[in-house]
């Protein structure tokens, strides 16, 4: 049975992509000018339909009003479960994301990815974080942009740390702010994606569930009136309590 619904989503999954990936790219091309503009909204539409492949119900999205009193210059801060994650975020919130180098290259989403304006982020540079944070720093002011800053997938019994080189966005540019986000499946030791597990492994578990439900919070945003008085460790540390805590009391709780 795990079998027959990993082949029927995934199956699915790809005719959409394709399909779609194809419209989009020339669309992009198309319309290279605006592509940056375009691009969130196209992907948005592509990921509430990914959303409904995979049966994921966004049950509840606390004070989603916080996002939507300023809608750019912010930098999305969250926990990271699950390839489930991207769509979900940029289902609700048409974000751009920071991501590995190596999806520039692969086909179709790697182009539309770059099209749209995807900043990459090469990890086995030693001068790439830098260039990174500049980049978000200026692109943040008229997007939103999602960072995972604990830098893998991991379920809520692991509490992987946040890396604390992200919170010196805001030192590049005050003007942009962070917005702590927190992802809760109900489901999180079964939906999280962890070593040793392979990524077939932990799709095939996604895709056995007849729904997924799942609950976003977001918390205040942090602007650079809150870095005064406070080092770039300490501001990590606030950020990913914010973030992980609810996390915890929701796995306690349920």
């Amino acid at each position: 049975m795990d079998f027959f619904q990993f082949y029927v989503k995934t199956g699915i999954f790809l005719i959409v992509t394709i399909i779609l990936g194809t419209f989009y790219f020339f669309i992009l091309l198309a319309f290279y000018r605006w592509r940056q503009s375009i691009g969130p909204k196209l992907v948005q539409f592509y990921s509430k339909i990914c959303l409904l492949i995979f049966r994921v119900e966004i049950e509840q999205v606390k004070d989603y009003q916080a996002f939507e009193k300023n809608k750019k210059g912010m930098l999305i801060i969250s926990n990271h479960v699950s390839f489930l994650d991207i769509f979900v975020l940029s289902a609700l919130f048409g974000s751009v994301f920071v991501s590995k180098a190596e999806v520039k290259y692969y086909p179709i989403i790697g182009q539309i990815a770059w099209l749209m304006g995807v900043i990459f982020l090469n990890r086995n540079a030693s001068n790439e974080r830098l260039r990174v944070l500049s980049t978000i720093a200026n692109k943040c002011s008229t997007r939103t942009l999602v960072v995972f800053p604990q830098g893998t997938t991991s379920r809520i019994t692991e509490r992987m740390p946040f890396k604390r080189g992200i919170f010196k966005v805001i030192e590049l540019n005050p003007d942009i702010s962070l917005l702590p986000i927190t992802l809760y499946y109900k489901d999180d030791m079964e939906i999280a994606w962890n070593k040793p597990q392979s990524f077939k492994e932990n799709a095939m578990r996604i895709c056995a569930k007849k729904r997924i439900h799942i609950k976003v919070s977001i918390h205040k945003s942090v602007t650079i009136d809150d870095y005064r008085g406070k080092t770039t460790p300490q501001i990590c540390m606030m950020v990913e309590k914010t973030v992980l805590e609810p996390l915890e009391r929701e796995y306690r709780e349920g």
